[in-house]
This record gives C-alpha cells, sequence and structure tokens, in this order.
C-alpha cells in the first residue's frame, strides 16, 4: 500500500504511449504521487512498473492493475481493488484509446472505437467516481484524454492544421464526443469540488497507429512530451482552465 501522503492517481492505458509517460514524469517529478497503471494485460503492466521503478531518480511509486475498459466486469473488479487496497483515488485519467487509420470509415470500425474511447471513459469514471469523493488531497481531478483533431472548430476550418477529409474519422468522432463528456461531468461534479479537464498531448509518435516513424515524419514529437503536457494539468498548473481542452497552444476551441 502507498504512503497515505501520496496522491494516487489511476491512468488507463497505462503500460504504454501518453498513459506510461505521464506517468513516468509524475513520479520522477515529486515523491508525491503513486501512479497505478491501468492495462488490459497485466504481464505488460508488470513489465512497465519494473521499467519504470529502475528508471534513476525515481521520487514517487508506482503499480498496475488489469482493467479493460469495454469490459464492465473488468472495470469495477478495478475499482474494488483499487478501493481494498487504497480507500480512495485523487486523481483518474481516462486515457485508454484505440485509433483507425482507415479509409473511408466503417459503421464496425466507429462501433469498436466508441465502444472503448467513449463508452469505455464513461464506464470508468461512473465506477471510479465513488473513489475521486473520498480524496484525501482534496480537490480531486478527473482528466480525460482527448485530441485537437475532436476539435469540430479546427475540423471546420480549412486554414487549420487539423482540417481534412480523410483518415481517422471514426477516431476524431470519438474524441469530439468525450469533449462533451468531459464538459458534461465538468457541470455535474463542479459543485463536489472535483476538477474536470480535457488534455490533448499533440501528435506523438506512439504505437497508436502502429507506425511511430510514419508520425515523426509528420512533425510528431516524442512521447515523453505528450505525457508532460497531461502531467501539467495532474499537477495543478493549469487550472484556469478547467472544463476545457488544454493542449500545446492553450485551450484548444470545441
Amino acid at each position: 500500500m502507498a504512503s497515505p501522503n501520496k496522491k494516487i492517481v489511476f491512468i488507463t492505458g497505462g503500460n504504454q504511449g501518453i498513459g506510461y509517460e505521464t506517468a513516468k514524469n509524475l513520479i520522477l517529478s515529486s515523491e508525491d504521487y503513486h501512479v497505478i497503471l491501468g492495462s488490459r494485460d497485466i504481464d505488460k503492466g508488470t513489465t512497465a512498473v519494473k521499467t519504470l521503478q529502475a528508471l534513476p531518480g525515481v521520487k514517487g511509486s508506482v503499480s498496475t492493475t488489469q482493467i479493460d475498459v469495454t469490459d464492465d466486469t473488468s472495470v469495477d473488479a478495478a475499482a474494488a481493488r483499487i478501493s481494498a487496497s487504497h480507500g480512495h483515488l485523487d486523481i483518474l485519467i481516462n486515457n485508454a484509446g484505440i485509433v483507425s487509420m482507415t479509409h473511408p470509415p466503417t459503421r464496425s470500425t466507429l462501433r469498436r472505437i466508441l465502444e472503448t474511447n467513449v463508452v469505455g471513459a464513461l464506464s470508468v469514471t461512473e465506477s471510479f467516481l465513488p473513489l475521486l469523493r473520498k480524496t484525501a488531497h482534496p480537490p480531486s481531478r478527473l482528466i480525460f484524454v482527448s485530441s485537437s483533431t475532436g476539435s469540430i472548430t479546427h475540423a471546420s476550418d480549412p486554414k487549420s492544421p487539423y482540417y481534412g477529409p480523410g483518415g481517422a474519422t471514426e477516431y476524431r468522432a470519438s474524441k469530439a464526443a468525450v469533449n462533451m463528456l468531459m464538459a458534461q461531468y465538468c457541470a455535474r461534479l463542479r459543485p463536489e469540488g472535483i476538477l474536470v479537464f480535457g488534455a490533448d498531448p499533440g501528435l506523438c509518435a506512439t504505437n497508436l497507429t502502429g507506425d511511430a516513424q510514419a508520425l515523426r515524419a509528420r512533425g510528431a514529437v516524442e512521447a515523453e512530451r505528450g505525457g508532460e503536457r497531461v502531467a501539467v494539468v495532474v499537477r495543478g498548473e493549469r487550472d484556469e482552465g478547467v472544463g476545457r481542452v488544454l493542449g500545446e497552444y492553450g485551450v484548444s476551441p470545441w
């Protein structure tokens, strides 16, 4: 069990990519955090924990738990384990997500992506809200990892770098839906003192698309930069933007 003085952070999809880099940033920056990596494959989660623990200069602590955000039983079981181990949660980061780069879009792909990126985020949030309400370090924080590609303002502006009719249609629609989830939870939970944010890590060279090198060729930054952009929201450095999607260039338009 983590020290009661630590803030308990749970990150879905935490064993790789932006989730992993966010966890790394937090435990390297401060002893105040115990980060739990949510992983669909517990073996990958365990490997990620060992890698993080072996980093020089680690200040915080890290563990893992199994969770498949598309499986309600798995989600509820993860919440129950964290409740039994820690009794509360201080920060929840809905990071798990999938993408498809096929074109044109298909019905089956849209259903699959919405199930993970949107329904999964709602499922996790509802299951973990009782733990956030028991935070030992108020205010608790609920963070949805979003994307500027989900901005309707950007998508409809030919001058925007995020304008384009082809590719990732299902993913972009899912992130627009995630933004609405975030806004709705902000309105609902603000009276309880729970702070809700969207965090946009920007275009990062991760394995999300299966081709990190192609992303670098498009100008993607390394994943650790994306993790830093999420971590600053976790640490309270962007609190003036509560209820908005916060990214590298400021507040993302809807």
